[in-house]
């Protein structure tokens, strides 16, 4: 929902992440919308723990910068730049969803991600203040470490057993040990209290940023006339791509393919139906009218049995539980002592007390009523609970006991399925032993890797168990009763006693401690789609939707398409054309055709595509008009698509139709030619038919003909990146361009 200046101040609800960390590092806070960016700068150092001895810089989703306006000309920034202390944030940050980039420290390059969640109603008379209502992880213990690189190394000194020796950290981890630094601990409370002691200014007016628009891939956008309008540089025009700067670092995010979800009433309806979440939900329920708990914040051992009993607990038992078997359950429940340690009781218990669904004061526990836990609100309490969860994998892994190496690589391999359980198509199978079969045609045998295969089994195990209790997948365990972690416990004892008998021990001797049997495997459930994405989102990285350009423009929709697979990028087209009609489509697609540069022909490689299965007679029409105009770009797209076509309507001249091929041969060459390593040429070359070295051959001593901007320079760079594919295409193609300058 927009919000616009003429409406009543609100509290803005943001979600910092500190991009890079690893478990996610993030704050959740609260502050007046008529406060300046200023304040925001001052709540995000209290937050972290940062302490403000370094330049900073805001930059919005059209990458105009925000800071002190002194620190702003020390960056380079000129009249595009804004002051933050005269910026109302309820101005930059106008609606649900819009985001910010603020780095501290241009040295170590702290920088964090800054999405406004929801505006909240602010009572009338209520305190304007600033506080903290959620997030994860420590403050970051210092500052000039190296940025989020040194940070790791810190925490990974922390943890090793032998201390920090005397590498340049060694001061401060053995200050932090000696602190009791714990870098898993939050302290909501704490941060709350510093931020209480800032005091949020006011200001009136400020500026309004453009209304946002969808990024594609790459965090690039386009202006609109609506951006211009607003526009303050006086530089901008219409169609000039931005950099939207606030999607985290480019480097090392992955490129996640598009997803749908299901209904949010049906998410709804799976959280509800995960055993572990209905228990807690209906202990939360029972509670409601107040039940005595122990010192110990449990409940008292009468109420304990009534519980398990009244809401059926018992159900969450495993077949090893003395709770599973009726005669065996009022034997125990008859024992019970204490509700500590109770499995079917504690596990709900906790996810209840910790999840905020139960809460304890005055000795008793109080729960909501049943009605109180629907719809988004259940939504987040599962998806926060699953976060937490895979915080702890991305941490320890999935084998309790196991540290150092082996439970570093643990977690590796565990963090390494999660991955590969998003980017498996829907209702898709992921086994275990095609995993490993996988890995094994590398050839590379031996105890090291017997022992890696072993831990991926048993990590895909414990995985699958922890994340099936969740109701983010379906799991289905392999035949046998062995447990996966004794299988690989036994594999470490051989290798001690092979290597302590005999060094060079063949591998062969250890092929019997892995698992033959048919495999364990598990597949994502639409609930756990919708959960990993939101954390994979929460941790900087892009997760595309389908559907999500469906009311996009053009424009928008062939940047957005540039990294989808053709079947992805049939069902997105797809749901755009139902919002308009082809003419409308063939215009826009057609306007967005026009520009120079790698942007322009990569979006006129897709717009080809899109436009070839418009057989609407109103299109063909438009088609034909674009293809008499004179602007370069979209006359070529236009006129080879009519070329393409069979039937006898395309009305197009043959000569003219090879000649806008040939044209647009040059501008999709245009995107390999920057391509700076051979071998991605070569790769570009092979997987495309049309830029074969065999097809270019018999073409080349006619592209330097081509009237596109570009020509002498692809042929050029081409005919010297194509040195190693082949060498006599190479040398033809650098006599085309010397041809092409000796004309002009």
């Amino acid at each position: 929902m927009r919000r616009d200046g003429k409406t009543a101040p609100s509290d803005l609800q943001l979600k910092i992440v500190l991009y890079g960390t690893r478990p996610p590092l993030w704050r959740r806070i609260v502050l007046p919308s008529d406060t300046s960016v200023r304040t925001l700068h001052e709540a995000i150092q209290i937050a972290f723990g940062w302490h403000g001895g370094h330049l900073h810089l805001f930059t919005d989703e059209l990458g105009r910068g925000y800071g002190a306006s002194a620190d702003l000309m020390d960056l380079g920034f000129g009249s595009e730049a804004h002051d933050e202390d005269g910026t109302a944030l309820g101005g930059v940050l106008a609606e649900e969803g819009a985001r910010l980039r603020y780095i501290y420290d241009f040295g170590d390059n702290w920088e964090h991600g800054i999405t406004l969640e929801k505006a909240l109603p602010h009572p009338a008379g209520a305190e304007r203040t600033v506080r903290c209502v959620g997030g994860r992880r420590a403050d970051v213990p210092a500052e000039d470490i190296g940025g989020v690189w040194g940070l790791a190394e810190v925490l990974e000194l922390l943890e090793a057993p032998d201390g920090a020796g005397g590498g340049p950290y060694g001061e401060l981890v053995a200050e932090l040990r000696a602190a009791g630094y714990d870098p898993a601990s939050f302290d909501r409370d704490g941060i709350t209290a510093r931020l209480a002691q800032l005091t949020p200014d006011t200001v009136t007016g400020g500026t309004k940023p453009p209304a946002r628009s969808h990024a594609g891939h790459g965090g690039v956008r386009r202006l609109a006339a609506e951006d211009v309008v607003l526009c303050t540089c006086g530089r901008c025009r219409v169609g000039d791509s931005v950099d939207a700067g606030v999607d985290g670092p480019a480097e090392d995010v992955p490129v996640l393919r598009p997803v749908t979800l299901a209904p949010q009433e049906d998410l709804v309806a799976a959280v509800r139906g995960v055993p572990l979440f209905d228990a807690a939900l209906r202990l939360a329920a029972w509670c409601h009218e107040g039940r005595q708990v122990t010192a110990g914040r449990v409940l008292r051992p009468a109420l304990a049995r009534e519980a398990i009993e009244k809401l059926k607990l018992w159900n969450l038992a495993g077949d090893g539980s003395p709770y599973a078997d009726a005669v065996a359950r009022a034997r125990a429940l008859k024992a019970l002592r204490s509700a500590k340690d109770v499995a079917v009781l504690d596990d709900p218990w906790r996810l209840a007390v910790d999840g905020g669904l139960i809460t304890i004061s005055g000795g008793r526990a109080w729960g909501g009523a049943a009605t109180d836990f629907a719809g988004e609100d259940l939504l987040e309490f599962w998806t926060a609970t699953m976060g937490d969860l895979l915080e702890e994998i991305g941490e320890t892994g999935m084998l309790d006991g196991w540290h150092g190496e082996l439970g570093e690589l643990a977690a590796e391999i565990a963090d390494g399925l999660v991955g590969l359980l998003y980017d498996a198509p829907d209702a898709a199978w992921v086994d275990v032993d095609d995993l490993r079969a996988k890995a094994s045609e590398t050839g590379e045998y031996g105890p090291e890797f017997n022992l890696f295969q072993a831990l991926f089994a048993a990590s895909f195990r414990g995985l699958g168990e922890a994340l099936a209790l969740l109701g983010v997948v379906e799991y289905e365990p392999g035949d046998g009763d062995d447990s996966a972690e004794e299988a690989l416990r036994t594999l470490l004892n051989a290798m001690g006693r092979a290597q302590l008998d005999s060094p060079g021990t063949s591998p062969a001797l250890l092929e019997g401690s892995r698992d033959d049997k048919p495999a364990h495997r598990m597949r994502l459930t639409p609930l756990g789609r919708y959960g990993l994405r939101a954390y994979l989102m929460e941790c900087g990285v892009p997760a595309p939707l389908l559907g999500e350009y469906a009311e996009a423009d053009a424009d928008t929709l062939l940047q957005g398409l540039l990294g989808y697979s053709p079947e992805e990028m049939r069902r997105e087209v797809e749901g755009w054309l139902e919002h308009r009609s082809a003419a409308d489509a063939a215009v826009g697609l057609l306007d967005a055709c026009a520009g120079v540069g790698p942007d322009a022909a990569a979006k006129r490689t897709v717009a080809q595509l899109v436009l070839a299965d418009l057989d609407d007679p109103r299109a063909l029409r438009v088609l034909r008009k674009t293809a008499d105009s004179d602007v370069e770009g979209c006359r070529q797209v236009a006129t080879a698509t009519l070329g393409a076509r069979p039937d006898a309507d395309a009305h197009v001249d043959p000569a003219q139709a090879e000649e806008a091929r040939s044209w647009l041969l040059i501008d999709g060459l245009s995107l390999l030619a920057g391509a700076q390593e051979s071998a991605e040429l070569a790769r570009g070359f092979v997987e495309n038919w049309n830029t074969a070295p065999e097809a270019l051959e018999q073409r080349v001593d006619d592209l330097w003909r081509v009237e596109h901007p570009a020509v002498a320079q692809v042929l050029a760079e081409l005919g010297e990146g194509l040195r190693s594919v082949d060498n006599q295409l190479a040398k033809h193609m650098r006599t085309a361009a010397n041809k092409v300058l000796f004309q002009r």
